[in-house]
């Protein structure tokens, strides 16, 4: 498993990002670990990052959110070029199955759709 030193995850339900902070965080020990509450919020993380080149290696990012869904945000980064994909993976996490958003995903930076709630093999089999 490649040695992951910084994860974003975006997601607008505490529950869920309580749930995937801690899969993450028992996956990737040492790893400094940020979350955003909103999509805007995610953007924002993501450009000052750019700045200071600390991107995450890994960006967990839910499709479904209230001010932008997580489609909208990728859009959005890839017209600004915020995210390298070489150095970084962007994962959508959904409860949704609509094929639609698994095909949109692919269209995108996604590298992975994985449905919630995350767990240490569905993390595992994303980065060996």
């Amino acid at each position: 498993m490649e040695y992951i030193r910084r994860v974003l995850i975006i997601d607008d339900d505490a529950t869920s990002v309580f749930l995937t902070k801690r899969v993450v965080s028992n996956m990737c020990a040492g790893a400094e670990i940020q979350t955003a509450q909103s999509g805007s919020e995610g953007m924002k993380l993501l450009v000052e990052a750019k700045k200071k080149r600390l991107l995450p290696q890994l960006i967990l990012l839910d499709i479904n959110m209230h001010d932008m869904s997580g489609l909208t945000l990728l859009e959005e980064l890839g017209k600004l070029r915020v995210v390298n994909l070489i150095d970084t993976q962007i994962v959508l996490l959904t409860s949704s199955v609509d094929p639609l958003h698994i095909a949109s995903a692919k269209r995108h930076m996604a590298a992975t759709y994985l449905p919630k709630p995350l767990t240490k093999q569905s993390l595992l089999d994303i980065l060996a």
